[in-house]
């Protein structure tokens, strides 16, 4: 085993007895996403090409955007199949192996939420704390105690411990917004490159989280208080 690197694995058993096995190799250390390399890149995943209005990045800087060309490497074999098509997903990590059973765009929206959050998009680097302790499939409960919990730990360190410096949930509604606009921007790039549904579906449902995260945090905040409750 690379002790410089960690792979995470999704195997989609998928119909006509198709199964497909994505291979993600990360730094183990960064969690940046490793690229297997290609001969030439897409033109979907040109910067320019349907580019986030907010992107900050320069084609100087990067001439593809990070999370197309990412994306590029793993979803065009998915094109053969519809979003609501029934599928059996392994996700394969060192510690263990998580099974689900629905919708391929389930496992889509997995899969894709991983690769965003470790490609290198400026906006999604947000989420690589997250994407670093993988969690497939959570319950919107166990991606709201994840989300806040990772929100202020970081808060905390870059603080400094003995700081004093108080810690809060600001910033973390503008990260959402951020990420919301760069789903929407992916969306955009995939619908004008592919003809099937599954990868923009699978975007929409990771989506459905970012958007309504801005509006509601302190709301599902109140929601986890029972947690902390002493007593039986």
């Amino acid at each position: 085993m690379d002790k410089d690197s960690a792979t995470v694995r999704y195997r989609f058993h998928l119909p006509s007895t198709v199964a497909e096995e994505i291979s993600l190799n990360f730094d183990r250390r960064s969690f940046h996403l490793r690229l297997p390399p290609v001969t030439e890149e897409a033109d979907w995943v040109a910067l320019d090409f349907h580019r986030c209005g907010h992107c900050p990045l320069t084609s100087e800087q990067s001439p593809f955007c990070p999370f197309a060309q990412a994306l590029s490497r793993f979803i065009a074999r998915f094109d053969a199949f519809y979003s609501y098509e029934n599928v059996v997903v392994e996700v394969v990590t060192e510690l263990r192996t998580v099974v689900a059973h629905g919708a391929l765009q389930q496992g889509m929206s997995s899969l894709v939420g991983l690769i965003g959050a470790t490609c290198g998009c400026p906006h999604l680097a947000f989420f690589r704390p997250l994407a670093h302790f993988h969690l497939p499939f959570a319950s919107e409960e166990e991606t709201l105690y994840r989300v806040f919990a990772t929100h202020l730990l970081g808060q905390f360190i870059e603080a400094g411990a003995e700081s004093g410096t108080p810690i809060s949930l600001a910033g973390l509604q503008a990260g959402y917004e951020a990420a919301s606009r760069v789903n929407q921007g992916i969306s955009e790039r995939i619908r004008a490159a592919f003809s099937k549904d599954a990868v923009v579906n699978g975007l929409i449902i990771l989506d459905t989280f970012a958007q309504a995260a801005p509006y509601v945090i302190k709301e599902k905040l109140e929601e986890l208080r029972y947690l902390f409750k002493p007593g039986p």
